[in-house]
C-alpha cells in the first residue's frame, strides 16, 4: 500500500537551505537527502518577475534531479490584503490576478497543486470581525477564482494551519469545486485547536493532496497547553497509524517535512476558548486533555533542536515505507 510513498516526500527548502536560498542549490540538497522534493515556497523564490524562460531553465533543472518542486500561493483573507503582499505585487494591486499569476507559474515549474493558507490565529479571535465572516469572504473569494482555475487546470490545497479547523475546511470545500480545491493537512497545527489528526484525516479524506511532516507534545501550562516542538516519533502524533491511514484515502498525496517554530498556545482554560470552537467535539478534547504533559520547568525554546528535527523529519521520511511493509508483510 505504501510502496510509492519514497516518491511524493520531500522537505520545505527553507529549513533545509535557511530562509534565503537558491533553488538549485535546495534540489541538490533535497537529492543529497534521498529525497524527492523540494517546497520553495510561490514561484518568486524561482523568478523573481516570474519570466518564463527562467520558470522553464528551474523545472527542466528539478526535473532532470528527479526532484518535484512544491509551490504555493501565500495567504488568502480578504480583511488583511496586507498580508497578500506578493499576489498584490504580481497583478498589480488586483489579488485575484496575482494569485492567477502564481498559479500559472507554479503550472509553468511542473506544479498543479498550490497549498494556500488563510490567515494566522489572531484572525479567529478578532473582536472586530467575526471568524465566521471572514471564512464567507474567503469562500466567496475562492468561487470567484473558480472558472479560471479551472482554464489552467489548477488545484489549490487549503492548508490547516494555526487558526482554522479541520471542520471549517471541509466546510470550505463544500462549497467549492471539488476538482479544484483540495487540503494540505498539518498535524501539528490541528492540535492547537484540540483535534485529533486521525479523526481530521477522516472528516477530510479523499481531499488531502499534501501533508506537513512534524511532531510536538502538548505541554501544561497555567492557561491551558503549549505547543513544546519535537522530532518526529517522539511527540503525540501517531504517525505510522496516520500515514497509513491517509494513503489508504488519498494515495496520491505528498509528504513534506515542514520545521515548525511558532511558539503556540492553546489556553482552552480561558474562559470563551470553547466557545469559539464550537465544532470541537467532547471525545476528541477529553483525548488531548490525557495526552497533556506536566512542564515542571519552562524550556528555553519550545521549538527544540532545530538541526535534530530536520535529520530526525528527513531519515523518517526516506525510510518509513520501508520499514512498514517489513512489520506488515
Amino acid at each position: 500500500m505504501l510502496d510509492n510513498l519514497p516518491e511524493r516526500v520531500g522537505i520545505f527548502a527553507k529549513d533545509l537551505c535557511g530562509s534565503s536560498f537558491d533553488v538549485r542549490d535546495s534540489v541538490q540538497k533535497a537529492l543529497d537527502h534521498k529525497l524527492k522534493g523540494s517546497f520553495i515556497g510561490n514561484a518568486l523564490k524561482a523568478s523573481p518577475t516570474l519570466d518564463r524562460w527562467e520558470l522553464e531553465d528551474i523545472r527542466q533543472v528539478a526535473q532532470e534531479s528527479g526532484i518535484t518542486l512544491g509551490l504555493q500561493l501565500g495567504m488568502l483573507n480578504p480583511y488583511r490584503p496586507d498580508r497578500s503582499s506578493d499576489a498584490l505585487k504580481v497583478g498589480n494591486g488586483d489579488l485575484a490576478k496575482g494569485l492567477l499569476m502564481l498559479a500559472e507559474a507554479a503550472l509553468q515549474l511542473g506544479q498543479p497543486n498550490v497549498m494556500l493558507v488563510v490567515g494566522m490565529e489572531e484572525d479567529r479571535f478578532n473582536q472586530s470581525m467575526a471568524w465566521s465572516d471572514q471564512l464567507a469572504e474567503v469562500s466567496s473569494f475562492l468561487k470567484g477564482l473558480e472558472p479560471d482555475l479551472r482554464s489552467l487546470g489548477s488545484r489549490v490545497l487549503i492548508k490547516t494551519h494555526e487558526e482554522i479547523t479541520s471542520w471549517e475546511v471541509r466546510r470550505l470545500l463544500e462549497e467549492l469545486d471539488s476538482n479544484l480545491f483540495g487540503v494540505a493537512l498539518d498535524p501539528v497545527n490541528l492540535i492547537v485547536r484540540m483535534e485529533d489528526p486521525m479523526a481530521a484525516a477522516e472528516r477530510l479524506a479523499g481531499r488531502i493532496w499534501q501533508v506537513h511532516v512534524d511532531d510536538a507534545h502538548l505541554v501544561w501550562n497555567n492557561r491551558g497547553y503549549s505547543r513544546l516542538l519535537c522530532p518526529i516519533g517522539k511527540g503525540c502524533i501517531d504517525w505510522p497509524a496516520l500515514i497509513t491511514h491517509i494513503s489508504a484515502s488519498d494515495p496520491n498525496a505528498w509528504y513534506w517535512g515542514e520545521i515548525h517554530r511558532a511558539e503556540l498556545e492553546t489556553p482552552f482554560l480561558n474562559e470563551g476558548w470553547f466557545d469559539a470552537h464550537p465544532d470541537n467535539d467532547i471525545a476528541e478534547v477529553a483525548t488531548w486533555i490525557s495526552k497533556g504533559k506536566p512542564l515542571s520547568e519552562s524550556p528555553l525554546s519550545l521549538v527544540g533542536d532545530i538541526d535534530e528535527r530536520i535529520g530526525t523529519v528527513t531519515r523518517y521520511l526516506t525510510r518509513f515505507a520501508a520499514e512498514l511493509n517489513q512489520t506488515t508483510s
